[in-house]
């Protein structure tokens, strides 16, 4: 069963002298269960094909311009950015590269970690840290509990 259907994805950048393409074409599909990986060279668009897919290019001054973005046979480009903003991070994610610029320096792990349960899930604060403490012993990282009190430049690079 496809769970992502990306077909003929086409997103450029807006400058001065109109839009300058920064991914042409490309087409995909994963099913449930399947890891697929993406390389390409550094600038080939493998980034902005995930921006685009999570819809996050928008915020970036990127368009996309032609293609269609299919989660559960439900068209993405269509959803308004808060129907997106409700299957970000709930339904589908993004592990992106830099891992430190994506967590808030001045806040803890657990604390970072229970927002982002409670938004989706409304649960309480002691239930979503609950929650946070279970993810990180899932993914194996050592000391839960101590991962939760600790900010991201306290952990690894591979932890964060």
């Amino acid at each position: 069963m496809k769970i992502l259907e990306v077909e003929n994805l086409v997103t450029g950048y807006k400058g001065k002298d109109g839009v300058l393409k920064a991914v042409d074409g490309v087409s995909f599909d994963i099913n449930r269960g399947e890891t697929v990986c993406i390389v390409g060279e550094s600038g080939s668009g493998k980034s902005v094909a995930s921006m685009s897919i999570m819809r996050l290019v928008e915020f970036e001054n990127g368009i996309i311009l032609d293609g269609s973005i299919k989660f559960n046979n439900e068209e993405l480009r269509t959803k308004s950015n808060d129907e997106m903003r409700k299957i970000r991070g709930s339904k589908i994610s993004m592990i992106f590269q830099e891992p430190l610029t994506a967590l808030n320096p001045v806040f803890t792990i657990g604390k970072q970690i229970a927002e982002a349960i409670r938004f989706h899930h409304k649960v309480s604060n002691k239930d979503a840290m609950e929650r946070a403490e279970e993810l990180i012993r899932l993914v194996g990282i050592s000391e839960p509990k101590t991962r939760l009190e600790q900010y991201p430049h306290e952990l690894s690079g591979g932890m964060r």
